[in-house]
């Protein structure tokens, strides 16, 4: 046990003391959630400032005085847009899209003939983009209310059109949670969790085979299993020293969410920290013993970084099985890591119960990854004396 504890100091030293190593847990947990949140909250800020925004901007509307007073008793306010409309919604100067009346359009509505209304606007000027929905549907109302107008004029109800009516009736539980965009803090914790301990597990492995340290350290009188539980313990260390702070941020990170519907919605609370780390903490370990074989089986550290960019590759690709799925997830997920613990933690985002056999088979499936992976870092450890 002390030559177990002796390697496992000397790994955390090392670790620590590796200013790449050093940079990512730093950024990784501790800027990563609170930037990723305030993005969020600043995207959801201007779609719904485009949502409340009351005013159209419009192109030939005094030929359509009827469309005019519509939009007007709807509260909106009406402004003339820009005779170099296109060319300002191309340098993202107009940040609404504009509405184009084609002349004659009163006539030519009186005159029963089709007419054709347009919205322009640049598709690369995302904030004029998410006013699109707003004016569809006032157009679409304006569409609707002219309809039923000709129709009372030729005596006909428009009720005899629209004879079945429509409601929703929301079933969710009163006290459960709406995950929006938050449903990517997940993955986002899971990558934070591979990229943070991956240049430790390589320093620890490939980087001391290329610095010719490793043959010294076999030749103490010490077991390859040993080294193995000391080398993994030092990484696995770093990962769940990633997982605390990164799910610590969470709390002054909610201070910086700039969209009030959105911190009304996204209450992360200690018990919710509790249960993101119990989720974790198994799967850092299961990570970081993989990625300490992985990088073993190198003999340099640019061969082993690009072997682990590949792991967390893979890894990133897995939680995207939730957005290509959304239904209902299959039972075989809670065997499958990364995947098991996105799942559990988009519970707990949900306001969810987490159910006590899919963390205890979740932990049960991280130990055996953990056990594979010692054991195989224990053979190889001699293997390298000899190569």
């Amino acid at each position: 046990m002390r030559e177990v504890l002796a390697i496992y100091w000397k790994e955390i030293s090392d670790a620590m003391r590796d200013r790449r190593t050093l940079l990512m847990v730093l950024a990784s947990s501790l800027l990563l959630v609170p930037v990723l949140l305030f993005v969020f909250s600043t995207v959801m800020s201007q779609v719904e400032s485009q949502a409340v925004d009351r005013s159209v901007m419009a192109v030939n509307i005094k030929d359509a005085p009827s469309l005019e007073n519509y939009i007007l008793r709807q509260g909106y306010e009406i402004k003339t847009a820009p005779a170099d409309y296109e060319e300002k919604s191309r340098s993202k100067e107009l940040i609404k899209p504009v509405l184009l009346v084609p002349e004659n359009f009163e006539q030519d509505l009186q005159s029963a003939k089709r007419v054709e209304l347009e919205i322009a606007y640049d598709t690369s000027n995302r904030q004029a983009e998410m006013g699109l929905g707003p004016l569809r549907q006032l157009l679409n109302g304006y569409a609707r209310e002219r309809s039923s107008l000709e129709l009372m004029m030729r005596g006909v109800s428009p009720d005899l059109l629209q004879s079945i009516s429509v409601k929703e009736r929301h079933i969710s539980r009163p006290d459960e949670r709406r995950v929006t965009i938050t449903a990517a803090l997940p993955m986002v914790l899971i990558m934070a969790i591979v990229m943070g301990g991956m240049f430790a597990a390589i320093d620890s492995t490939a980087g001391e085979r290329e610095r010719g340290s490793l043959e010294p350290l076999m030749m103490n009188p010490v077991s390859g299993f040993q080294l193995a539980i000391g080398k993994t313990a030092a990484v696995a260390t770093v990962s769940v020293l990633i997982v605390i702070l990164t799910v610590s941020s969470f709390f002054p990170a909610q201070l910086l969410i700039a969209n009030e519907a959105l911190r009304a919605e996204f209450q992360f609370g200690i018990k919710d920290a509790l249960a993101f780390m119990i989720v974790l903490i198994p799967l850092a370990a299961a990570l970081s013993s993989l990625q300490v074989a992985l990088s073993l089986t190198c003999k340099s550290f640019k061969e082993a970084n690009v072997r682990n960019q590949l792991l967390s590759l893979a890894v990133s690709f897995m939680p995207m099985f939730f957005i290509v799925n959304p239904g209902k997830e299959p039972a075989w997920l809670g065997w499958v890591p990364v995947m098991a613990q996105t799942q559990m933690m988009n519970q707990v985002l949900k306001g969810e119960l987490v159910a006590l056999n899919a963390i205890g088979l979740a932990l049960l499936v991280c130990s055996v990854i953990v056990a594979g992976s010692l054991l195989f870092v224990s053979r190889k450890m001699r293997e390298v004396v000899m190569e």
